[in-house]
């Protein structure tokens, strides 16, 4: 019996036999024209497959010489570097792919520093200053026009949004501000009052006290929202000497805050990197061996958290669209200097955030 070369099309005529063609007369320079456009077609396909997970792979934007924090909005990403060769720290900026360095003065430390939409809704730069006292200083993402926002001394973790920014003063109080320091005012930070089952005593009985050693650790600022991370100690016997590090938000105009995210420091030395906002939901890192690294999304329109595993420890995490601005680390940041010889700390774009639903990450026993 003659062999039959079949060539599958799409068609809705019930007399092609389920859209099978007969080529069985067809002329071969024919059919050997139909095999190389399959052929070029696949070799498209795979080429188009291989872009996209070339895309979806992390990508190094820039290997560091110490652990810092990242920042980005829209399409300005900002870090602190250090220099071996004079041994000083330098802001970077990248802005639509290309980093420069912005005539900012060096520090002997990390510089901390953020950037959001200013007044006009252009990226600008908020990033304390050390000239003797520190402050928060506001500039240009080329350090343009830097201003210096009167009433900020002993700031640290600044962060910018609009006419707003804000800042720790010390290491517990918050305040907020215009720009030009006007309007300022102080925010709750860290809760005054804590309250937890004493288990220590029969029956357990409910505490409540002022927490201890209180320390707000970051800020983010969005419209008017202000995101925060705080450690604290309570005589709870739980944890790491009864340390807690949450995640809450407030309203920069007034209100109540909010709790998100709570745990109980154990040997795993748990913290909290970030907080990240973008498209209005909150993004914070869940930084441990013991427990495990898991990115969290938070959806304030509808009360919803999501979450994704994650492999590695970070000092920095910023979230624009599906993919997070990162920088890794090579061991536990809070055991000494993370960054090795052999394996250097980067400022990385992570691959594409695949998250699902997931429970509140508000660990209490």
């Amino acid at each position: 019996m003659a062999s039959r070369s079949l060539l599958l099309v799409e068609s809705s005529d019930a007399r092609t036999f389920r859209g099978a063609v007969l080529l069985k007369d067809m002329p071969s320079r024919i059919i050997s024209a139909v095999a190389l456009c399959v052929f070029v077609a696949g070799v498209v396909l795979l080429g188009l497959v291989g872009s996209a997970v070339a895309a979806a792979a992390p990508s190094t934007i820039a290997v560091l010489g110490g652990a810092t924090a990242v920042e980005a909005y829209g399409e300005v990403d900002v870090w602190s570097d250090y220099n071996p060769a004079n041994r000083s720290w330098h802001v970077v900026v990248r802005r639509h792919g290309q980093i420069s360095t912005p005539p900012i003065p060096t520090a002997s430390k990390a510089i901390e520093v953020d950037v959001g939409p200013g007044p006009s809704g252009a990226p600008m730069l908020a990033y304390v200053g050390c000239a003797g006292t520190c402050h928060v200083v506001v500039s240009g993402v080329d350090g343009s026009a830097p201003q210096t926002v009167p009433g900020s001394d002993g700031a640290s973790h600044p962060t910018i949004w609009g006419d707003r920014v804000a800042w720790v003063s010390g290491k517990a109080k918050v305040e907020i501000s215009r720009l030009d320091g006007s309007q300022r005012r102080a925010l709750p930070g860290v809760p005054h009052r804590k309250c937890y089952y004493k288990e220590s005593v029969t029956p357990s009985r409910l505490v409540c006290e002022a927490p201890q050693s209180p320390e707000v650790e970051a800020l983010q600022l969005y419209h008017s929202q202000l995101a925060l991370i705080d450690t604290f100690i309570l005589n709870d016997n739980i944890g790491a000497v009864g340390t807690t590090t949450e995640v809450r938000t407030e309203p920069v105009t007034g209100g109540p805050q909010r709790l998100l995210a709570l745990m109980d420091v154990g040997e795993g030395d748990e913290s909290w990197i970030g907080p990240s906002w973008s498209e209005g939901k909150l993004y914070f890192y869940k930084d441990s061996t013991g427990a495990g690294f898991v990115v969290y999304r938070f959806d304030p329109a509808r009360d919803t958290y999501a979450s994704a595993s994650a492999f590695t420890y970070l000092t920095g995490f910023s979230v624009i669209g599906d993919r997070a601005y990162e920088v890794t680390a090579s061991g536990d940041p809070r055991a000494g200097n993370p960054c090795f010889e052999d394996e250097p700390c980067v400022v990385r774009l992570s691959e594409p955030l695949t998250l699902e639903p997931a429970k509140a990450p508000v660990h209490v026993p």
